[in-house]
């Protein structure tokens, strides 16, 4: 390729970039010097606005309008309606994290109907979703979270195009059933369920889904209304500490598992034991259990299973690797950090032959059997920063696939103990002796010869 086209090929690059909008910078608007303005871009986001700014000076594309993080109250009419075009393939507007209580009802007039629209409303002061959404033919998603809602009944005209859909419901003393207008929806939030449970059929019509958020609710376990979203893959029930502790988590589905979904986070929600995740979701492959109670794992409760690859169980009370995690030998990842595991013995990580990365920073590790790692083969980062070690362990030396170990915070001693180094060399070792401020790298490097 001659130097010519090569910098031909870039130029070509960045005009197909400014054309799609995905250049940022900008230079302040003429309307409105505290915004600036770029191709198909207007960002007045974070400027202490009071009110939306007025555009109908400015008669230009714009595919993305960024006024969040204001103190703007309402939206008037025709507030954006010079600045669509009916060229536009996707229009992002954003009024989030401000103070709307109002939007009129001509607030988006002009949005042409073939266009993708993305509206964020979230943490604001509204009490119902407003109407002048219902003008947007091409209403794609809708995000209204933070909002003390008490009437989403423009879902009847607006639910059947959303694609995504983000919600809290605190304000709510009775099941919203405007939910089953979301018969597209793929992505859905349910924050703030006040209700200890809700019924099985409560998104019946919500059946396309492939992620659900569930955070920061009343309910007492995970409500079995999941077992209709056959096509679910990512699920996240997160910050919902009114569980009942003495009831299963999950309820099975009768006569099926939820053989689909590879991604389950069940984090924050002060649970004290494992939960039973395998019951309904046998096929998942990424499980976060992080900034719980467990300390430990029933040996029910962990089938025999090569499909996990990553675990993250950090933020738990965990006093030493849980022996039941070998039976998960497939793992990959194992992340335990900010645990209370001060020694790893032989048989804790045994036949973990997979695992490549393992984070055990912020524990209180004073000591590591020598046979700790002896099936780890193609172990090659390892995080023990912030521990009580004092010499990197020897378990270490017969890792052939390691090449990152971070000791930061711990007090290891720069002296011939670390020689069984020798044999996994070179090795990034980031940490600084405890007698010195010289790094371990230094140390190796210059010293660790000569022992």
């Amino acid at each position: 390729m001659t130097p010519y086209f090569k910098t031909a090929l870039v130029l070509l690059i960045a005009c197909s970039q400014l054309a799609e909008g995905f250049l940022i910078a900008g230079d302040a608007c003429s309307f409105d010097n505290k915004c600036t303005c770029s191709i198909n871009r207007i960002d007045c986001s974070y400027r202490y606005l009071t009110a939306v700014s007025d555009f109908s000076s400015y008669h230009k594309q714009a595919d993305y309008i960024g006024l969040n993080f204001n103190f703007i109250t309402s939206v008037p009419a025709n507030a954006f309606v010079t600045l669509f075009s009916a060229s536009s393939r996707r229009i992002l507007i954003r009024l989030d994290n401000n103070r709307i209580n109002s939007v009129d009802v001509d607030a988006f007039k002009g949005i042409p109907t073939n266009v993708s629209v993305d509206i964020y409303l979230n943490n604001n002061n509204l009490q119902t979703i407003p109407s002048a959404l219902e003008k947007i033919g091409g209403l794609s998603s809708l995000y209204v979270q933070n909002n003390p809602l008490t009437n989403i009944d423009v879902l009847s005209i607006v639910g059947p195009s959303l694609s995504v859909f983000s919600v809290s419901l605190s304000k709510f003393r009775s099941w919203p059933t405007q939910l089953q207008n979301l018969t597209r929806v793929v992505h859905l939030t349910l924050d703030q369920i006040p209700f200890k449970n809700i019924d099985s059929n409560a998104l019946k019509s919500v059946d396309s889904l492939t992620s659900l958020t569930i955070s920061n609710s009343k309910l007492e376990q995970v409500p079995d209304a999941i077992c209709l979203m056959k096509d679910m893959q990512l699920f996240y029930f997160n910050g919902n500490k009114n569980l009942n502790q003495t009831k299963q988590l999950l309820v099975p589905c009768s006569g099926y598992a939820m053989n689909y979904v590879s991604f389950v986070d069940l984090s924050d929600n002060d649970l004290v034991t494992f939960p039973n995740v395998f019951d309904v979701f046998p096929s998942v492959k990424r499980l976060q259990l992080i900034d719980n109670d467990i300390h430990y794992i029933d040996a029910d409760m962990l089938p025999h299973s090569t499909m996990v690859e990553r675990l993250y169980m950090a933020g738990n009370r965990l006093k030493r690797i849980p022996g039941e995690i070998t039976k998960l030998s497939g793992l990959r990842q194992l992340y335990l950090s900010h645990n209370d595991i001060s020694t790893i013995e032989e048989c804790d990580m045994a036949g973990l032959r997979f695992l490549e990365l393992l984070d055990l920073n912020n524990n209180p590790i004073e000591y590591v059997s020598k046979s700790a790692l002896k099936d780890a083969h193609i172990l090659n980062r390892v995080e023990l920063g912030g521990t009580n070690l004092r010499t990197i362990p020897e378990a270490f030396s017969s890792l052939a696939k390691i090449s990152y170990l971070n000791v930061t915070g711990s007090p290891i001693e720069c002296d011939c103990s670390l020689k069984s180094l020798r044999s996994v060399l070179p090795l990034d070792v980031q940490g600084t002796c405890a007698s010195s401020s010289q790094t371990i790298n230094d140390f190796i490097a210059s010293s660790l010869s000569v022992c």
